[in-house]
């Protein structure tokens, strides 16, 4: 549990970002390309032939980043681990002082990923766990075979002390082993986080889709005090909003930044009663 002066200071911090207006959070999607074929995802297979930042490109946006106030940074993708070069990319955010979180599928880690990770020492390696049976895991993620892969990484960061956080997306697949998961996560002593919420993809198109969904753009933070960079290095409000992007190849992350922040602003709550709320 954290104590009270931590939990203060996270606030402040917090309270800090929003009112100044700099990026405290920041998600890099380093790639949208993947090795798993999970039908729910938002990322279309269209994505992943789009071009990628090469290396001193990242390294740049991250230096950027780190004297714009960004602290906490997440890594995902598509599967960040298909990048020849993550663990430098990963090395070089650690040694900037950032609190670095990675979103996996876990298929990809092997024992030398696991061994440098236990040394990289990140905030949390994120793994997506979409089912326990092999029959239901293999039918989500379309990949024969990638469900002993994932438990043996998950296996091998353990026994590393690296610090792990398991997610499920409920589906129609899995919802019967939702409590045997989370059961799983629990005997491990790993956070556990249940997502329920299935998005329209990017590309617009509300397949898969589960009814009607919002983001407010103003009370998360999006835009204002955390956002997201694509894999081609343009700046958006989430992960979930995808438009407008803003080029930071064009300008520079700071520069793309002020652009996204006038853009939020601009936008008004289309629901009169949360108006008159705001004013």
């Amino acid at each position: 549990m954290k104590s009270r002066p931590y939990n203060n200071l996270w606030k402040r911090l917090h309270r800090s970002a929003w009112e100044k207006r700099f990026p405290l959070r920041m998600m890099f999607e380093l790639t949208y390309r993947c090795n798993f074929e999970c039908g729910h995802c938002y990322v279309p297979r269209s994505c992943g032939r789009k071009g990628e930042l090469k290396t001193k490109e990242v390294f740049s946006i991250l230096d950027e980043l780190k004297e714009m106030g960004c602290f906490y940074l997440g890594f995902t993708g598509g599967e960040p681990f298909i990048r020849k070069d993550i663990m430098d990319i990963l090395w070089h955010a650690k040694n900037k002082g950032f609190d670095v979180m990675i979103y996996t599928n876990g298929s990809l880690i092997d024992e030398n990923l696991a061994g440098e990770l236990a040394r990289l020492k990140p905030n949390k390696v994120d793994i997506t766990i979409p089912a326990l049976r092999r029959y239901a895991f293999e039918r989500i993620s379309g990949v024969k075979g990638s469900r002993n892969r994932v438990f043996k990484a998950i296996d091998m960061l353990h026994k590393n002390r690296v610090n792990l956080g398991f997610k499920t997306c409920v589906l129609k697949e899995n919802f019967l082993e939702i409590k045997e998961i989370y059961n799983f996560a629990s005997s491990l002593g790993v956070p556990y986080r249940l997502d329920d919420r299935i998005l329209p993809r990017l590309d617009g198109l509300r397949k898969p889709y589960h009814g009607p969904s919002t983001i407010d753009l103003f009370e998360c933070g999006a835009g204002m005090s955390q956002a997201a960079i694509t894999p081609s290095g343009e700046l958006k409000a989430c992960l979930m909003i995808d438009h407008p992007r803003f080029g930071i190849p064009d300008t520079s992350l700071k520069g793309a930044w002020e652009k996204m922040k006038e853009s939020v602003i601009s936008i008004k709550p289309k629901c009169p009663a949360r108006a008159k709320l705001k004013k």
